[in-house]
């Protein structure tokens, strides 16, 4: 018998073990699929809510970097302060809430604009409550930075102002022209202290409410566990079609 026949009677073999052994791959397949489509259906409806953070400025110099905000949000010491403040475990925050960059402009120089803290629990106020937490430490933490950043501008205020006070008497020409330049930089400055543009508080760019729910959809899941399951018991079953007749001669023998 040649080669060609030979290998022509063991795929029948394994054809007829597949075959015999259906049953058991069919079963095998829909339980494995089943349990699988359990556990999925069984997880609760996720739902989100999003902080969205604009840096604050001072002289139009940003207070802190939005990558470098956004990383120490997701750090452990900021999660593990926050945990402890508000009352829930280190892990859960870790788990449960994320800050990133929220970028602009066009795709080959794109730029960050705005930090957006995204909270996701299986509970709509939890989830807003855990977002507010996080941008709220945000920007207690970014308040101390702005007082700092501000500081030598409002001490270059008040030296001005007690110059002007200085001079305000005096009636010669050239203190009249000092008191104009006096004026009019103590002028500069409270512009750019009150314009928002320039400098302003770190601060939410809208309240935060309850975003979108996410359902349970575990169909891929299934149909990837149908499949694994289904070609792992074929292979099993030709396995074991293969071994009997070997099994069969050695008793036989």
């Amino acid at each position: 018998m040649n080669d060609t026949a030979q290998e022509e009677i063991r795929l029948d073999r394994l054809f007829a073990a597949v075959w015999r052994g259906k049953w058991i791959i069919i079963i095998g397949t829909l339980l494995a699929a089943s349990v699988t489509a359990y556990l999925g259906f069984s997880q609760p409806t996720l739902h989100t809510a999003t902080a969205l953070i604009e840096v604050g400025r001072v002289w139009k110099e940003p207070l802190e970097d939005i990558y470098a905000t956004a990383e120490a949000a997701n750090s452990d010491g900021f999660l593990q302060k926050l945990a402890t403040k508000i009352g829930v475990k280190p892990n859960q925050l870790k788990r449960n809430v994320r800050a990133e960059a929220v970028m602009a402009g066009p795709r080959r120089s794109r730029y960050p604009i705005l930090v957006r803290v995204t909270a996701t629990t299986d509970n709509n106020d939890e989830s807003v409550r855990l977002a507010q937490a996080v941008a709220d430490e945000i920007t207690t933490r970014h308040a101390e930075l702005f007082k700092a950043a501000l500081a030598p501008h409002l001490d270059r205020k008040a030296r001005l102002e007690e110059r002007q006070k200085q001079i305000s008497n005096d009636s010669a020409a050239a203190s009249r022209d000092l008191l104009i330049k006096v004026e009019t930089e103590i002028d500069e400055i409270n512009a750019n202290i009150t314009s928002p543009t320039v400098t302003e508080e770190t601060h939410l760019v809208e309240p935060v409410v309850p975003g979108g729910s996410i359902r349970p959809s575990p169909w891929r899941s299934i149909i990837v566990t149908a499949l694994v399951a289904a070609v792992a018991l074929v292979a099993i079953v030709a396995l074991a079609g293969s071994l009997r007749p070997a099994a069969r001669k050695a008793i036989s023998a």
